[in-house]
């Protein structure tokens, strides 16, 4: 059986500490304290005194010599003066430095448990709120019956306090929110699933549960598995907040499928929702965007490359049913077969890179793309130089948050979000990522 350690405030009586301690019967007990109530814990004689109201009825020693924990107490190490009685940040810090020193000191696998019936309020305050942020997994309160606000008179009861819904709660108002503003999918997962190894209420395990399910449905989308995401999302579209986002997702789907044979992609799509093409340029768009939110712009630029890339990609293969991994000469007009036929490797495909796909778009007919890239292809080369030399492509300089504001936020955003509108003038707007569930439940 795993070592308990016990965290109990104590204030005027002495009886329900020594309740909690003979109940739950914890190998090591670390009293918290006042300067007024330390007597009761290490005051010689009988300190600890039994009332009914200004009678004393009978005079006692101390906790540990009560309890008979002999060696097992050690005042130097399992007691905890609190002097600022009424400053709250104060007793907290000092609760939460020991708890951090106990978990330290005596490793996973010693349990560590509370209780916070004595003591002031301001000192049950603090180690309630400690506990809960600690992720101490069993928090009680020994209850009575009282003829006064003062302190239990007889018949304590150990009970379990229920802090489920507090944590939650907690987890979903202000944690969560700030670790979905940073996409920070993994973090939110692990704290989440350290949640479901609680005993946790049915309703609240349920909650808990969705919650987790739209991460790692995010998470696996953040990733490019739209599969996988569905898997775990479909459920969402349930939630009025979330459906938006869902039906996205859909239609991320389907543009994905129609492409697939043009990129040798085997994806097939578990539920689709027609669309106007272009919403995977729209979901890689919007990945980058998270890339830079986060301050990762190295990450975020190899991601518009790709986007201006997949783009022109999807739109020749969409518009015409050419391959740039493979162009079919036939299917481009007389007048450029012949300067194409040119670009053929010693395997025998034709494959166009970003530039030259662009290139092409420009000398199609009527082409939207085509002109807009011939609008702006100066200033593009411009920042794809920018990209060459970076980190993550051919050199060794990263990008700054001045150099991507410069040359991909103020230029290649705009080109990307002009040539879809340049395409499809009344496309469904795309939907980033949700920063919060509060709304959800």
């Amino acid at each position: 059986m795993m070592p308990k350690i016990l965290l109990i405030t104590v204030g005027g009586s002495y009886q329900p500490i020594v309740t909690a301690i003979r109940e739950l019967e914890p190998d090591q007990v670390l009293f918290i304290c006042s300067e007024d109530s330390r007597s009761q814990v290490i005051g010689s004689g009988t300190p600890c005194e039994r009332r009914r109201g200004p009678e004393v009825l009978e005079r006692l020693p101390n906790i540990p010599t009560q309890l008979s924990l002999g060696d097992r107490f050690q005042p130097d190490r399992d007691l905890l003066v609190l002097e600022d009685l009424d400053n709250l940040s104060e007793c907290y810090r000092a609760i939460a430095d020991r708890i951090r020193t106990l978990r330290q000191d005596a490793g996973d696998e010693t349990r560590l448990l509370a209780d916070y019936t004595g003591g002031t309020k301001t000192m049950s305050v603090a180690l309630a709120m400690a506990s809960i942020d600690s992720g101490i997994e069993a928090i009680y309160v020994t209850t009575g019956q009282r003829r006064d606000l003062i302190r239990i008179e007889f018949g304590e009861q150990v009970e379990r306090a229920s802090t489920a819904s507090i944590v939650i709660e907690r987890l979903v108002e202000q944690n969560l929110p700030a670790l979905l503003a940073q996409y920070n999918y993994p973090a939110a997962i692990n704290e989440l699933k350290s949640l479901l190894k609680q005993n946790l209420p049915t309703t609240d395990r349920k909650r808990v549960r969705s919650l987790l399910n739209y991460c790692i449905g995010f998470d696996y989308w953040d990733r490019f598995d739209h599969a996988a995401a569905w898997n775990y999302l479909e459920p969402a579209l349930r939630q009025a907040k979330l459906k938006p986002v869902i039906l996205f997702l859909k239609r991320v789907m389907h543009s994905r499928e129609q492409f697939a044979p043009a990129a040798n992609d085997h994806f097939q799509a578990p539920s689709v929702m027609q669309g106007h093409g272009y919403e995977l340029v729209q979901d890689l768009l919007l990945n980058a965007e998270r890339r830079a939110v986060l301050e990762r712009y190295d990450d975020a630029v190899a991601r518009l490359y790709r986007t201006l890339e997949l783009l022109a990609q999807i739109r020749l293969w969409a518009g015409y049913g050419l391959k740039t991994s493979d162009l079919d000469v036939a299917k481009l007009p007389e007048s450029l077969r012949a300067e194409y036929e040119n670009l053929r490797s010693p395997r025998g495909a034709i494959q166009l890179g970003l530039t030259r796909s662009y290139v092409l778009l420009s000398q199609l007919p009527d082409e939207p793309l085509g002109a807009l890239y011939h609008q702006h292809h100066q200033r593009l080369q411009n920042a794809l130089q920018v990209r060459n030399y970076s980190l993550f492509a051919h050199g060794l300089a990263p990008i700054d948050a001045a150099k991507y504001e410069q040359e991909f936020r103020t230029l290649v955003v705009p080109f990307l979000e002009a040539g879809i509108t340049n395409l499809v003038p009344d496309a469904n707007p795309a939907t980033q990522f949700p920063l919060a569930f509060q709304a959800v439940f």
